[in-house]
C-alpha cells in the first residue's frame, strides 16, 4: 500500500474511492473497505481511502474533539492488511472546511482523483458545514461518470458499531468487549521511558510507555495485557492512572511484562487489554502496594498465562 497526501498525487486512471474518517477502523468501516477492495477488483482499478489527518472537530470545535482509538502508523497497518492500494491523507484545513459539497466532487474525487466507484457509510458527511450527503453524490454521479455504493451499517447486540461506541467502551474500562466490535483487541503503542525505577528496587520492573496524546486511553486500573515486543509476544500486567499511593505522582501507563527480562528503554512496544483486573488505589505504604502487585500477578499467572498452556 502506498501513502501520500492527496496535494501530492493526481490519479490519470479510474480508481474506487473510499470516504470517511475510519477511526479505529472496526467492522463497520471494514464492511466498507471490503467492499471497495471487491470493486476495485472487479473493475481493474486501484482502491484509494481518502481520510483526514485529524479529526475535524479539532478544528471546528477543538473542546469537542474526541480522543483517538488508533494511530495513523496503526491505521496504515491495518488497512495494507486489508487490501488497500492507496491511502491518502487531507488536511483538515480552514479552506477545506468551507469546501461546497459540489467542489469536493468535482476537484476532489473527479478531476483529482478520477473516481469511478465512490463507497460511503449510510451516515457519510462531506463538505461545508456536512451539507454533502450520501443522496448528493448520487444525484451527481451521471454528471461526472461514477457509481455510490452506500453500506448499512453493521449491528451487534442491537447496537451499531462505531468508534463512539468503542471509545465509550475503551474509557470505561470494559476492554474485554472491545474486540467484538474493532475486529481485535484495543492495543496502544508507543516507546519505552525512564520511570522512577520504584518497582525494579522490589524485584518487579515495569516498562513506561509514552504514548501518543491523542489517544484515547482505558479509565485508571490495573488490567490484564498483552505485549508485543519486536514481533514476539509476552504476557502482562498493566497499571494506568495516577499511582495515588504516591503524592503528585504523573499519569502513566506502567507495565509488568512476565518472563521477560531485557533492556528496552526507547524501543516502540504494543500493549494490547484484555481485561480490567481492579480499580486502581491507594496504599497506606509502598510495601502494601507492592504486596498488592504480587497478588495481582498471582491471579493473571492463574487466571489466564496457565490456562493459555
Amino acid at each position: 500500500m502506498e501513502t501520500y497526501d492527496l496535494k501530492d498525487i493526481v490519479f490519470e486512471e479510474d480508481t474506487t474511492v473510499v470516504l470517511g474518517f475510519f477511526d479505529g477502523i472496526h467492522l463497520g468501516h471494514q464492511a466498507l473497505i471490503d467492499k471497495a477492495v471487491s470493486l476495485a477488483k472487479e473493475s481493474d482499478t486501484k482502491s484509494i481511502m481518502l481520510t483526514f489527518k485529524q479529526h475535524p472537530l479539532s478544528l471546528i470545535f477543538p473542546e469537542y474533539a474526541p480522543k483517538l482509538i488508533s494511530s495513523q502508523e496503526q491505521k496504515k497497518r491495518i488497512l495494507k492488511d486489508l487490501g488497500m492500494d492507496y491511502l491518502l491523507f487531507m488536511n483538515f484545513t480552514e479552506e477545506m472546511m468551507n469546501y461546497s459539497p459540489e467542489k469536493f466532487i468535482r476537484d476532489v474525487l473527479s478531476d483529482r482523483l478520477k473516481a469511478r466507484h465512490i463507497v460511503v457509510g449510510f451516515n457519510y458527511s462531506f463538505g461545508k458545514k456536512g451539507e454533502g450527503k450520501p443522496a448528493l453524490l448520487k444525484e451527481m454521479a451521471q454528471q461526472f461518470g461514477y457509481q455510490v455504493h452506500v453500506v448499512n451499517p453493521i449491528e451487534i447486540h442491537d447496537q451499531i458499531v462505531s468508534s463512539t461506541l468503542i471509545r465509550n467502551l475503551i474509557g470505561n474500562g470494559h476492554v474485554e468487549k472491545v474486540e467484538e466490535y474493532l475486529g481485535r483487541p484495543y492495543a496502544l503503542e508507543g516507546r519505552v521511558v525512564k520511570g522512577k525505577g520504584l518497582g525494579r528496587q522490589y524485584a518487579i520492573p515495569t516498562a513506561n510507555m509514552r504514548i501518543e496524546e491523542d489517544l484515547i486511553v482505558p479509565e485508571s486500573g490495573v488490567y490484564y495485557t498483552n505485549i508485543e515486543i519486536e514481533g514476539k509476544r509476552y504476557h502482562g500486567l498493566t497499571n494506568v492512572g495516577y499511582n495515588p499511593t504516591f503524592q503528585n505522582h504523573p499519569f502513566s501507563i506502567e507495565t509488568y511484562i512476565f518472563d521477560f527480562n531485557r533492556e528496552i528503554y526507547q524501543k516502540k512496544i504494543q500493549v494490547a487489554f484484555l481485561k480490567k483486573v481492579r480499580d486502581e488505589k491507594r496504599f497506606d505504604s509502598v510495601e502494601e502496594l507492592m504486596d498488592q502487585i504480587k497478588i495481582d500477578m498471582n491471579y493473571i499467572k492463574k487466571r489466564y498465562i496457565l490456562k493459555s498452556f
